[in-house]
């Protein structure tokens, strides 16, 4: 029987849609509703406020944790459509550049929230 990294993927995908699902609409109501209603429409106070915490080590690690795996949970549907639309000829090909750029958009959200 062949062996098949097939359920990784699915899992991270899973687990990307969980999260984007339970954090994504709490994350819109926050910054954009909350946060700048609650300052009195005070551009610099909205960023300093926002700057505060996102420097906080554990909501850098959900926003981490959340982006990761949103990333690869498009990256799993993108695969999936285009292999449904029929590419399924090439699809290491798309494989590759799909999952590779979820590894990109992870490493930029890892270097951006490393340098707050």
């Amino acid at each position: 029987m062949k062996r098949s990294n097939e359920a990784f993927w699915w899992s991270l995908f899973s687990a990307g849609g969980v999260m984007a699902a339970l954090f994504m609409p709490a994350f819109i109501v926050l910054t954009g509703l909350v946060l700048p209603f609650t300052t009195g429409g005070d551009a610099d106070l909205d960023y300093e406020r926002a700057h505060q915490v996102v420097t906080w080590w554990p909501v850098r690690i959900v926003l981490f944790v959340v982006v990761f795996l949103s990333l690869f949970h498009c990256a799993h549907r993108i695969r999936h459509i285009l292999m449904d639309l029929g590419l399924r000829a090439v699809s290491t090909v798309v494989a590759a550049l799909c999952y590779s750029g979820a590894a990109a958009g992870t490493i930029a959200a890892l270097f951006v929230l490393g340098t707050l």
